[in-house]
Parts: C-alpha cells; structure tokens; sequence
C-alpha cells in the first residue's frame, strides 16, 4: 500500500493521510472516509513508504479515485499550502474554492460535465465512393458534407441533419456500409458570446509605453520574479502595454494572466485581447455559467489557451508555465474576497508570479498608497505613463460647493452648474456620464411625524426604496418590503423617501431632459454580462445621451464621445468608519473623471460637495494622487496603519448578542494575557461592535490585531484559534480576516 498526502473539501485544519495500493498523482480527486461518510479529497503527495506507520496507526484507504488525470497541476500545491497558512483557513477548503463547479464537487457527483457532440468523420474521398450503391438520401448527405465541411473531413452531425432532414437516417446506412464512423468529440460552451467594440492596433506606442514594454520584455527574458508598478493616468494606454508585452510572453512560449477587478471590465478586456489572441484567450469570472467555467478551465489545463483573463478568482488559473501576470485596476478593493477564503487576488497574483519565477505587473491611474510605497522603498519598479494617447489634455475639473451653489430647487439633486453644463453637451450632440455611488431611489425612508427610519428585521440598517421593483430591499441580506408601509414605531402612514440613488437621479434627468436617451449601469439594471456589454455598446455607438452610473461607470471604460462627468455628490465615502476612506474617495474620483475627454474633445468634469476644501476634493481637481500619498502615509505612519504595521480582524457572531458579546472579550481578555506575558510588539483594538452590528439575524462583534512583524500576528492567531472551542463554544462564529479591506 502506498501511503499519500491529502487534503480534504471540509473544514479540517492541515492534511490527512490515506493509502491506496498503487502511487497516485498530485492533483487528482479521489474519495476518501471521513468519520462516517465519504468525502472528495485532493491529492497533495505520495508519503515514504511506512510499512511500521501501517502496522501502528489505522490508516484509512482511499475510497476510489475520481480521475484519470490531475484536475490542476502540481506547481499549484506551494501556492494552496502558503494560503491555507496565511489565511488560516483548511487547505482542502483552499483548492476547492479554486476549483470551477463540477471539480471541486462533493461526493453525490459533479455539478458540470464536458459537453459532447457526434461528429461524422468521412472514411475515403467522394470521389472514391460507389455513387451506384448508394440510395439517393445517403448521396444527398455525402454531397451536403463535401459542400459544408470547408474542406474537413469531420463535420458536426447536427450541422447535416439541419441541412437535411433525412439525413439522420442517412448516416446510419453510410456508417453500416464503412464510408463514415459517427465519434463522440467534446466541445466548448462559448464563454465570449457578444464582444465589445475594441481599438485597432496601433502602428507605434508613446516614449513611455516603449520604454515600459522594452522593461517588462526583459524581465519576461530573464524568467525571474519582480514586481513592477505601472501608474499611468487615465487614457494613457496601460492596456496597450499589457497587450504588447502579452504578446511577447507567448513568443517566448509562455503563459499569462491577468487579473482586473469586476465583471464590467473583465467583458471590456476580453474584446481587446480577444482581438489579439483569439482562440488563444480564455476566461474565469463569476458571469460564466457553472459549465462554460468547467470547459475554460479544462482548456487552460490542457494547454490550449494560453492567456487567462478575469476576475480575482482566475489567480488560480491551472497554469502550469506562466510567464507574465498582469492586475489592472490594482487599487481595488474589489479584488479582496468577503467570505470564505478571504483572499486578496492582487496580493495573492504577486504570490502567484513569486512562486513561478515570473514578473508581475500592476496597473493603475490611482496607485494603492501600498503600492507607492513599495514603489519607493525600491520593493517595486515603478513604470510611469504620465500624459494621455495622442496630446489629449487631462479634463477640466470644477468643484461646486453646495452649501452656496444656488439650486432652481431645493429638492433637486443638481445645482444650476451642472444641470446647464448638461444641457449645453445635450444641445451639441455630446454624451455625458453622471455618477452617483449608491444604487436604489431613495436610501431610506423616513417617518415625518416620529422620524423612525425602516429597518431591515435580520438586519440593523435601512432599507432602500428600488422603484423599478416597487420593493423596499436590505441589499445585505435581500430582505425586502412593499413600499406602502406604516410606520412601525408610532402607525403613521406619512413615510417617505429620502437621500439619493441611481435609480431616483436617472428619474431627475429623465424628467428634466425628456428628449434625452437615458440609461443607467449598476447592479440592478444590468443584473447580467450580457446587459452590461449590451448597454456599453449602446454607449459606445453613442446611442445613448446621458448615462447614470454608479462604481461600474468609473473603472476603466472607454467612452471617447462622453466629454462631461458630473458626480452628483462627492462626499458619500468620506465618513465612513475605515482608515482607507480618503484614499478610496479619491480614487473613485479621479476614476470617474477619467472617463471624460478621451476622444478628440476636450473633457470637463463638475464635482458637487459640501467639504470643496477637503485634500482629497482639491486633489481630485488637480489630478494631484501624489498630495493624497503624502497626506496619507504621513497619517498612516503615525498610528501604525499599513504599510508601517499589519492587520487582522477577528469577527464574532451568532444569534445571541451577550453570547458573542462575552466570546469577543473572553477572546480579547486571552490575547492580551499572551502578548503581556511574552512582552510582544503587538496591539488590540477592542472589542467592540461591528458598524454593521447585525446582519441576516446575526449579532457582529470584532477586535484587531495590530503589528509591525506579521509572524507575531499569526502565532497570536493560532494560539486564539486553539482556544477557539472553548471561548466560541458551537453558537458562535469565528472568523479570521487576514489583510482586511472593510472593516463595517
């Protein structure tokens, strides 16, 4: 018997051990007991051979082996195991979140299976085929193949019967008499359906994106790891870097990936490298079905694609050669996972490229403080694209106080600047872009003679009016009520909506230019990809005069006729509980204003606010990202925030409030002992309740590690989560976020 590695799809810390009369590969599925029921597990290694381990310990055999080959490639394994120990999560958990549907499955079977169709394969040239033997259909069918089949000699047997409908019948005879065998051939779903419109080409790059490709081309050459930070403003043709040095990555007969942060882009990326990869492209991201995943992910391990697009999840492409991973947009919060294994797709891409010996490159128009950081400490190699394609000049950016800005209506969300300036761009034929950076009509509803506010019932925060669906929605946990409610503290039926969406200032602009073409793009109106691309097309064929959006509309779009933005209210995210709130505000800002002005016109951008003073607003007017550096890491160095310290978040929860009230301090009152006791550089911040205190009917407490050295953080982890049926008991969650990005 021969002993093997494996970990287990349940949340089972570390690795078990099984045996199986012969040697299995690494990667393969097998399935294996646990307690009392059968599991699939993933083989990790084959053990030395331990006849005496046999003989003492009662080790379990493997149940049956599910494959005949690995379902992801052994260069893989390092990479799960660094993440299960980062992260401290189980590391059969690990491979299968990184396992498309149908292969990460449980024991009852795959939920996606290869797709198969019959072919006819033709066993000799027409002309060598007895024409006086066969009946007339079965030379019917034989001339339909020869002026259908371009020249093959397969062609798909539903091609021929929709051709002809005896056909069918045909080809049995013709299989009987030995001109033609009927096969089996698997097939792909197409992932790609509608592409969006992309840019020829061009002829010859910018001084600067020349000297960004001739570096990132030498360290593809050297096949070595570094991590190189390309911040180029918007329009500045990033993508045309990607692409080129893409390009010559498979020249040098290797792979790549590359990472962008959500599906709006992902559908945006996919056309341009579509155009120059073709077959050679495929995709992982949440918009593909659970069998078009199966099928790109077999594609990419059988090596017939060799570029991998998508979103944080495609980090785990089966790749066993890269050459060259890319993350646009790599400021993103985006790319950090909120549940499960809650990874952060950026930092686990460089870890990718680490363990491949590879480069890695990070794009951005607004640079992570992190990362310029990094860039500066000589971590990083910083490439810079610092002007626009083709002399486009950097749009306008006016602030608009509204604490002074005079309003035709107090009750309109527009001041008079801004609704002029979208009149004169309707008037010239001209598009424009408002952003609004929260969806729905109205943000809550307000009771006007007690002023309670309605409240999700699993939940502690408002509900938010969606007219088109005339439902007041929890966009935490989906609860929803109709909108004609009274009010629940004092019966009033005098409940209205306040506070601004997406939904409520597409209705304002609709009213207000009713002979515009309006639409609006966020997570409502194009609840799927094939809504997105089809209204980023319509936006494109400018076919649409004002578009609303809300975060889709800032990333990294290209909309050459929209030459004015207007942001409805700047202001949202600046008071958020959460240290990267100026940070994440000025991003957002500068991301919007960069999609206007990137065509032959000049852009202007009207930024409403009622803080003009701000940095960051006097920032975003002049397209300054380095003030916001410096602001920000100077604040950040005196508390110890990242990049000077780390942090990990420890989250309890459960249905009762004074049980995970007593978990999270019983927890705390522990760690603080240990740190005391060992005399360690590390602090805890609380507990305390979560901002968002319950949701979905649980109760939240959390409390902090803070540190400089990260090994300190995670043995202070580990001794909490060897504790952790104790001070949890089985009410109560725990949950461990590595590097968290939202702390509500």
């Amino acid at each position: 018997m021969k002993l093997h590695e494996i970990a287990v799809a349940a949340p089972v810390p570390g690795s078990l051990t099984y045996s199986f009369p012969a040697a299995l590969q690494p990667g393969i599925r097998v399935l294996v007991p646990l307690g009392s029921r059968l599991i699939v597990g993933y083989v990790l290694a084959q053990l030395p051979d331990n006849e005496q381990l046999l003989v003492e310990i009662e080790i379990k055999a493997v149940a049956d082996c599910l494959d005949a080959y690995p379902v992801f490639p052994a260069q893989l394994i390092p990479f799960f195991r660094w993440m299960a120990e980062y992260y401290h999560h189980p590391i059969g958990e690990v491979i299968r979140t990184a396992l498309p549907a149908g292969l990460s499955g449980t024991s009852s079977g795959a939920a996606a299976k290869a797709k198969t169709e019959t072919v006819v394969r033709l066993c000799a040239p027409l002309s060598d085929q007895p024409a006086a033997a066969l009946k007339k259909s079965e030379q019917k069918t034989l001339e339909l193949f020869y002026q259908h089949c371009g020249g093959s000699p397969v062609m798909p047997r539903r091609e021929l019967t929709k051709l002809y409908s005896g056909a069918g019948k045909a080809l049995k005879g013709l299989a009987e008499s030995g001109l033609i065998t009927l096969e089996g051939r698997h097939v792909y779903r197409d992932p790609f359906g509608e592409l969006l419109p992309y840019s020829d080409r061009p002829a010859e790059l910018t001084t600067e994106q020349t000297a960004a490709v001739s570096a990132l081309t030498a360290a593809i050459d050297a096949g070595a790891f570094q991590t190189f930070l390309l911040h180029g403003v918007t329009g500045s043709g990033k993508t045309e870097v990607y692409l080129r040095a893409a390009e010559h990555c498979l020249a040098q007969k290797k792979n790549v990936l590359v990472l962008v942060p959500e599906l709006a882009l992902a559908s945006q990326m996919e056309g341009q490298f579509y155009s120059r990869f073709g077959e050679r492209l495929a995709v992982l991201h949440s918009g593909l079905s659970d069998g078009e995943r199966f099928d790109q992910w077999q594609r990419i391990l059988r090596g017939e694609a060799k570029v991998v697009v998508g979103a944080r999840s495609a980090v785990f492409a089966p790749f066993p050669d890269l050459g060259l991973v890319i993350v646009d947009e790599e400021h993103e919060a985006a790319y950090k996972q909120d549940d499960g294994l809650r990874y952060n797709g950026r930092d686990m891409a460089v870890l990718r490229a680490r363990f491949a010996s590879c480069p890695v490159l990070l794009g951005s128009a607004t640079p992570s403080v992190g990362s310029l950081y990094h860039a500066e400490q000589g971590k990083y190699r910083l490439l810079i694209l610092p002007k626009r394609i083709g002399g486009q000049v950097m749009p306008n950016v006016e602030l608009v106080d509204l604490r002074k800005e005079k309003r035709g209506r107090k009750d309109w969300f527009f001041s008079d600047r801004l609704l002029a300036a979208l009149k004169e761009n309707l008037a010239a034929n001209l598009q424009s872009l408002l952003f609004v950076n929260r969806r729905g009509y109205a943000a809550f509803m307000l009771c006007r003679d007690c002023g309670a506010v309605a409240r999700c019932r699993n939940c502690r925060v408002s509900l938010t009016l969606h007219r088109g669906r005339n439902q007041l929605i929890c966009h935490y946990c989906g609860y929803t009520l109709r909108p004609d409610i009274i009010c629940p503290d004092c019966g009033s039926g005098d409940v209205v909506g306040l506070g601004l969406g997406s939904e409520r200032v597409e209705a304002e602009v609709r009213r207000l230019f009713p002979e515009a073409r309006v639409a609006r793009l966020d997570s409502d109106a194009t609840a799927d990809r094939r809504a997105q691309i089809s209204l980023l097309r319509q936006v494109r064929e400018q076919e649409i005069d004002i578009l609303v959006g809300t975060q889709m509309v800032a990333k990294g779009l290209h909309f050459p006729k929209v030459t004015l933005v207007g942001v409805v209210w700047a202001d949202s995210g600046l008071s958020l509980p959460d240290y990267k709130a100026a940070e994440r505000t000025f991003q957002l800002l500068a991301q919007v204003t960069g999609r206007a002005g990137r065509g032959e016109l000049a852009g202007k951008v009207i930024i409403q606010t009622h803080q003009p003073g701000h940095y960051v607003l006097t920032a975003a007017r002049a397209h300054d990202c380095r003030a916001v550096y410096e602001q920000e890491i100077a604040l950040r160095s005196m508390l110890g925030y990242p990049p000077f310290g780390r942090l990990i978040n420890l989250r309890f929860s459960g249905e009762n409030e004074s049980q995970v009230e007593a978990a999270a301090k019983t927890a705390a009152a522990l760690l603080r002992a240990v740190i005391l006791q060992n005399s360690l550089p590390a602090d805890i911040l609380g507990p305390a309740p979560a901002p968002l205190s319950l949701i979905k009917n649980r109760f939240r407490w959390q409390l902090l590690l803070k540190g400089t050295r990260p090994e300190i953080l995670h043995w202070l982890c580990d001794q909490l989560l060897r504790e952790k049926g104790k001070i949890c008991g089985k009410k109560v969650r725990l949950t461990v976020d590595v590097d968290p990005e939202n702390m509500m």
